[in-house]
Formats: C-alpha cells, structure tokens, sequence
C-alpha cells in the first residue's frame, strides 16, 4: 500500500458501545464497568487490577482494559489485554475488529490479517468481520482476494456503502481510477453528504488528473484536478477541522498552479 495515497480517512474506527458489549455478572466489574463509562478510565483500571490481582480475569475485564488503555493512548497495553481477551474467547468478532484495526493503524499489516481471518473462519457470516478481512487483505497486497469478499458483501445489501469505499480502495491501489469513481459514486448515492465519501473521490480525481498529466494532456489533467478541488471543498464543509483534507486540498491547489504556469 502507498501510505501516502490510502483513501480511508476513517478507515481506522474503534467503536465501542460498553453497556451493550460488556457481561452484566460481578459486581466489581460493574464498578470499573460504571467508571468507564463516566470517563473515569483510572479508576476503572484500578479496580480491574484488583480483579486481576485475586484471580478474577476475564474476557470482559481484559477487554474493558484494553479500551481504557487506549483512552489513555498505551497502545501497546490496550493490544497486550486485546490479545488476552482473545485467548479467552478465541475468535471473538468483537475483539478481533477493535484489536484487527489498531494493527492496521500500528502497520502491523500481517498481524492484523491473522487475527481477523481467525475471527472469519469463526464467523463466516457476521458482515463487520468480513469487511476487515477484505481490508486486512487489501493492506497486504491481496487486492484480488478481498475484491472476492467485497463482491458477496455488495450482493447481500446493496444499501450499504462500506463495501463500495472499500472496493474504490481496492481499484485505487490497481490503478484503475475510473473503476474506483464507479464505486464512490455509487456510495455517494447513498450517503450523498458524507464527508469522508466525497474526501476520497477528491483523490480519485487528482490520481485521474496526474494521469492526464503524464499522458501530456494537460486541458484534461486540469480539468480533473478541479474536480478534486470541488470534492475536497465539499468535504471540508462537513468536517471544517479535518487538517487531512485540508492538507489534499493544499496539494491539488499546488499542482493545479504548477500545471497552469505550464
């Protein structure tokens, strides 16, 4: 993968609905489970390593701790109790995507891919699992691969736009600027203000654009860089503090006034 040039801005998403995920059993991890939830991540931890302390681990207190870890940026703690939760409850789709995508973020590409196949061959059919698959696989150069799982993904809910970024993605990473527009259109369609959608067909637009470029036609190089520009202004609208996008529209704006000057 081109690290520079990933499409994704929010591919690398954690989210974590405690009340719902964690077990209602003892009371003391009810405790750290309240503290938590009331920010008091600390707290929480000191009573989870009393737990730990008298026998008590668990999956829901390994995995209560890796999410107040990460709260505190220890990312090495927080993947130390992920990776303990799993061995717990191996498989565990829940684990897995959180524990998959922060290796993902860490770069730790092969790792992330291990863990969410584990969690695949467990859980064939839950749509979350499957479409960090295909991403694990794309982020290690298995492109085709998660096209294969990207395809039955769109066939089972044509109204989900996940699939379709992840596919624009894919088709970015093979060059096929055209192919990947299809896909983000398609996801705009369905979700026509989302700001992280129209982010990525900006860069769909100025990969276009470069391309133009070096084939020498300049008119259509620029014209397609302008595309860029509107989509990135249109994303920056809905997210005025986002500095990545701010940061592809400096570009582009960069490169639109290189190509003029001729």
């Amino acid at each position: 993968m081109h690290k520079g040039k990933i499409l994704l801005l929010t591919l690398i998403l954690f989210v974590f609905s405690a009340g719902n995920t964690f077990a209602q059993s003892e009371p003391d991890y009810q405790t750290a489970l309240a503290e938590f939830q009331k920010g008091n991540s600390e707290k929480a931890l000191e009573i989870i390593r009393v737990l730990h302390e008298q026998g008590k681990r668990s999956y829901d207190t390994h995995y209560l701790a890796a999410f107040c870890h990460y709260n505190a940026g220890r990312n090495k703690s927080a993947a130390t109790h992920w990776s303990e939760a799993l061995k717990l409850k191996p498989g565990d789709p829940a684990v897995s995507v959180d524990f998959a995508r922060y290796l993902i973020q860490a770069g730790r590409n092969p790792d992330a891919l291990e863990i969410i196949y584990n969690s695949y061959q467990a859980n064939p059919k839950n749509r979350e699992v499957r479409l960090l698959y295909a991403t694990a696989l794309l982020y290690n150069n298995k492109a085709r691969e998660a096209l294969y799982i990207i395809e039955k993904l769109k066939a089972e809910d044509g109204n989900d736009y996940h699939p379709l970024v992840l596919e624009a993605q894919v088709y970015f990473y093979l060059g096929s600027a055209e192919k990947a527009e299809v896909s983000l259109k398609w996801a705009q369609s369905l979700v026509p203000n989302n700001p992280n959608v129209l982010n990525n067909l900006g860069l769909v637009y100025e990969k276009a654009g470069n391309q133009e470029a070096k084939r020498g036609n300049i008119k259509k190089a620029l014209e397609q860089l302008r595309n860029a520009k509107e989509q990135l202004e249109s994303a920056l609208k809905l997210k005025p503090d986002d500095e990545k996008i701010k940061g592809n529209i400096r570009r582009i704006e960069a490169r639109i006034n290189a190509l003029s000057a001729g």
